[in-house]
């Protein structure tokens, strides 16, 4: 499904890999190691990466397949690796500072006042916990 894309024209690429490598290149795009070096995150071992020595794309791997590389190598698949998360926390705080409506703009000191299991501090399991999803304590 995702090496025949539909509602694009004959001739047109199909493959949304290879759209994603393509658009890489055309917006001149940083690699995942570049990428990596520039957060100061630890680069992946090169034996991750060996695969794509045939296709010289060990050195400078396009960043989605470095993104997904790195959860598959250090997350078991199971959850993004250190760049691929941040890249997703920092979209999302971006977009809080930047949405008007958001808490960060309407109200920049609010902080949760629900019970926690620890003092001075509101993390997931609280909210799970509040949710009603986890038992309470």
């Amino acid at each position: 499904m995702l090496f025949d894309l539909v509602g694009f024209p004959a001739g047109d690429v199909q493959s949304l890999a290879q759209r994603n490598l393509l658009r890489g290149l055309t917006f001149s795009l940083p690699s995942g190691q570049s990428v990596a070096k520039a957060m100061g995150m630890p680069l992946l071992d090169a034996t991750d990466l060996d695969d794509l020595k045939p296709l010289k794309l060990h050195n400078r791997t396009p960043l989605w397949f470095y993104v997904l590389r790195e959860a598959e190598v250090k997350e078991e698949g199971k959850r993004l690796g250190p760049v691929g998360g941040r890249l997703v926390a920092e979209v999302f705080i971006g977009l809080l500072q930047g949405d008007p409506m958001s808490y960060l703009e309407q109200d920049p000191g609010w902080s949760p006042t629900l019970t926690s299991a620890a003092v001075d501090t509101f993390n997931m399991t609280d909210l799970l916990r509040f949710a009603g999803v986890v038992a309470p304590l």
